[in-house]
């Protein structure tokens, strides 16, 4: 690829070259052309030669394999909070580190490989730069991820901590943090998110409020804050009389230091590379060069880091710059027609950056932010002070702390005015929009921006009349402009319900039988566009048309109850488009069939043997395992399996504190054998629950015992219409009805929708 893109490149140049005198336009263009083939160049083939170090040696086989073992790390980025183990529910950290040397089947091996490190709160103390022993199991990461593979940590680590300026950061960010814990400054966590990009303590209510007003850029250190420093060193040195050359250095040395203190975040560091070209292109005298100084950091960036193109964070920060340099312009020039200069300046950075962004943001989170630009407009003053102030105070915090309570007072109030702006516009009618998940939903936003980009291009190009003159032309020009920015939000959203089509709307359903044909297909809902899958199908197809009609993007707990084709089939209809953080399983097996592991193998979810007494929740969702008894593998053998599918009592909390959770007995394909020795193991079941999965699709041998003990209001029976095995079996049928429990069967109703009145439930039937 980098070859082919080299010599492409070069044989452009060389026709431009012979061309030059005859035809200058097409030389022109030929040369342009080349430009970006010489990029991609230097881009693919810092990519190969990159990814052909990070797997030389035995590590590619090892990770292929899923072995066991022993690596000398050095992390790459400090430990961050990851979601907690769902059974357990302890804290996990996540440590993104190079591998330097490693063990395996007693044979030493030197590699260079990328890993994301899993491990318990031993872990939480590791930082930037330190040296650590980590042993345990890799597992493969999609092709693209920045790292190679995941280990899951089963030990301890033995840490030796950095010194030079790892250390020195570190410290200035702890003692940071922590002055600011101390006077009641860190305002829900948003504070050090904001100076250090330090979000381990932000607050996961005030975290949602930022992402649903559009200003999640806010809670870490963007490019707008290396932007504030450089001006602010800058134009103090001026201020101090330092001539200009030794400025712009001042400036530039403020900006590396400021870069290794918050951490090389791909947003910081594209800011600063074009930052500090900027400062190159002042000093050559060359002027602002805005849109050649952007494509050429992200050529520089991606030479250095290719793994950069795959971060969204990245990709994000790219967007608005581009939006603010072709967009940003003309916008201030239209709205200027109407407002004053100032004011058209402020609403055009959120506007224009908004408009650029929208396409991407929409796919990492289907949703539009309506009040995005008034929180923004609102928010925005007081940024530069937050940065400035809030560096200020990690500069003094750790040699005067006395001097660095006024500056971190006044970014602790800056942070608190963002805060309370995210609040206020999120507490606002119709805050959220739904948005159409995946391509359609990107296409849609694309269209909707494009056009009000042109129109604002259109506009711009034409003479309006100055602000105050009498222009009838000028001002129906104006107003038409306007509507149709108006418009195009309000004919989009509108779009977007009529793609979401038959999409099942948050807060209708409970529970799901997907109707997967002779199989179990079930989904709970654990919050918005997530979910706890139990069981998928046959098939991938059905399963994954069901959860795209209820809206599900992230799944939280997979659990394969045991291990028979009509419960884990549909594994791959799961992971489509989807992101799925922890798999349960169980099985009479000593591991899972190699089908639905080459599955699994496509995803980062860890996997858990599922055993009695493990518990955990999910949003919403809590649940506890029943079923088998733990430290125990039957043998292997077709009944076997059915005894030892994993049986769950879920918990649904209802939307009122008032409301009792709903309790929802799922069973698997467990037999009359295994149904007896869990009835009379857990005796709480006796006092009832909401909904019974029924077991083993009705048939005879799943025995009546679960019905007759917990006295279910509603059966589920997931079931394939005219099936060759007799399901459900008539005497089971009869024993629900006989005991006054409603059922539901896939095979009558397809999928079936367990929706939640009051204390009561009633179930609805989801067009095909």
């Amino acid at each position: 690829m980098a070859a082919a893109a080299a010599v492409l490149a070069v044989l452009l140049l060389l026709t431009a070259t012979r061309r030059r005198c005859r035809q200058r336009s097409t030389a022109g263009f030929l040369r342009g052309a080349a430009v970006p083939l010489a990029a991609a160049a230097l881009v693919c083939a810092g990519a190969t030669a990159s990814l052909a170090a990070r797997t030389a040696g035995p590590i590619s086989g090892l990770i292929a394999e899923e072995a066991a073992v022993t690596v000398e790390l050095r992390a790459a980025s400090d430990a961050r909070p990851g979601a907690p183990d769902r059974f357990t529910g302890r804290p996990r950290y996540l440590i993104d580190a190079v591998a330097e040397s490693g063990t395996a089947e007693g044979q030493r091996f030197g590699t260079s490989a990328t890993l994301l490190v899993i491990g318990g709160e031993d872990y939480a103390p590791v930082r930037l730069g330190d040296r650590f022993t980590s042993a345990g199991s890799l597992q493969p990461l999609p092709a693209g991820d920045r790292n190679l593979a995941l280990l899951r940590a089963a030990a301890p680590p033995e840490v030796t901590p950095a010194g030079g300026w790892y250390a020195a950061t570190a410290e200035l960010r702890g003692t940071f943090v922590q002055a600011a814990e101390d006077r009641g400054a860190d305002v829900e966590g948003l504070l050090p998110g904001m100076v250090l990009g330090d979000r381990g303590g932000l607050d996961p209510g005030l975290e949602q409020a930022m992402k649903n007003t559009g200003l999640t850029h806010l809670t870490a250190v963007s490019g707008a804050n290396c932007s504030y420093l450089l001006a602010f060193i800058f134009l103090t040195a001026r201020a101090l009389r330092l001539p200009r050359a030794p400025a712009v250095l001042l400036a530039l040395a403020g900006l590396v230091a400021f870069v290794l203190l918050v951490r090389p975040d791909p947003s910081v560091l594209r800011a600063a590379v074009m930052g500090g070209l900027g400062t190159l292109a002042v000093l050559s005298g060359r002027g602002r060069l805005s849109a050649a100084l952007l494509f050429l950091s992200i050529s520089v960036l991606l030479c250095v880091d290719p793994w950069l193109s795959g971060s969204y964070a990245f990709t994000l920060s790219v967007c608005a710059t581009l939006g603010l340099i072709v967009l940003g312009p003309h916008l201030v020039r239209v709205l200027s027609m109407r407002l004053p200069r100032w004011f058209a300046a402020a609403l055009a950075i959120p506007v224009a950056a908004q408009l650029f962004c929208a396409p991407v943001l929409v796919l990492l989170q289907p949703q539009l932010p309506v009040y995005s630009v008034p929180a923004n407009l609102v928010a925005a003053p007081v940024v530069p002070a937050v940065t400035v102030a809030g560096m200020l105070a990690v500069a003094l915090v750790g040699v005067a702390p006395v001097l660095a309570a006024p500056p971190l007072l006044l970014a602790a109030a800056g942070a608190w005015w963002v805060a309370r702006t995210a609040r206020f516009f999120e507490s606002a009618p119709g805050a959220v929009a739904a948005w159409p998940e995946g391509s359609p939903g990107v296409l849609l936003m694309g269209v909707c921006a494009g056009a009000a980009v042109a129109g604002i291009l259109v506009l711009s190009r034409r003479d309006l009349p100055p602000r105050g003159s009498g222009g009838g032309t000028g001002r129906r020009r104006i107003a038409a402009g306007a509507a149709a920015l108006l418009v195009l939000p309000g004919g989009a959203v509108l779009g977007a319900r009529a793609l979401q089509g038959g999409q099942v709307q948050e807060g209708e359903w409970v529970v799901a039988a997907c109707d997967v044909g002779q199989g179990d297909g079930f989904v709970l809902r654990a919050g918005p566009e997530s979910a706890v899958v139990i069981d998928a199908g046959s098939e991938p197809g059905p399963m994954d048309a069901c959860l795209d009609r209820l809206g599900v993007r992230t799944v939280e707990l997979l659990v394969f109850t045991h291990a028979h084709l009509d419960h884990y089939g549909g594994a791959a209809g799961v992971l489509s488009g989807r992101s799925v953080r922890q798999v349960g399983y169980s099985t009479a097996g000593r591991e899972l069939p190699e089908e639905l592991a080459g599955v699994l193998a496509g995803t980062p979810a860890s996997r858990t043997r599922l055993a009695q007494g493990m518990a955990g929740t999910a949003g919403r969702v809590g649940w506890e395992v029943l079923w088998p008894p733990a430290g125990t593998v039957p043998a292997a053998g077709d009944d076997e399996e059915n005894n030892a599918s994993s049986v769950l009592l879920v918990t649904v909390a209802g939307p009122d504190p008032g409301e009792r959770p709903l309790r929802i007995l799922f069973t698997g394909d467990a037999e009359e054998e295994a149904a007896a020795r869990i009835l009379a193991t857990h005796t709480d079941l006796r006092s009832g629950v909401d909904v019974l999965k029924v077991a083993h699709h009705g048939a005879r041998n799943g025995g009546d015992g679960w019905s007759r003990t917990v006295r279910p209001s509603l059966a589920l029976i997931s079931v394939g219409a005219d099936n060759g095995y007799g399901h459900p079996a008539p005497e089971i049928l009869a024993q629900l009805k006989a005991s006054g429990t409603a059922v539901a069967r896939t095979d009558q109703h397809g999928t079936v929708l367990v929706v939640r009145e009051g204390n009561a439930v009633e179930i609805l039937s989801l067009p095909p």
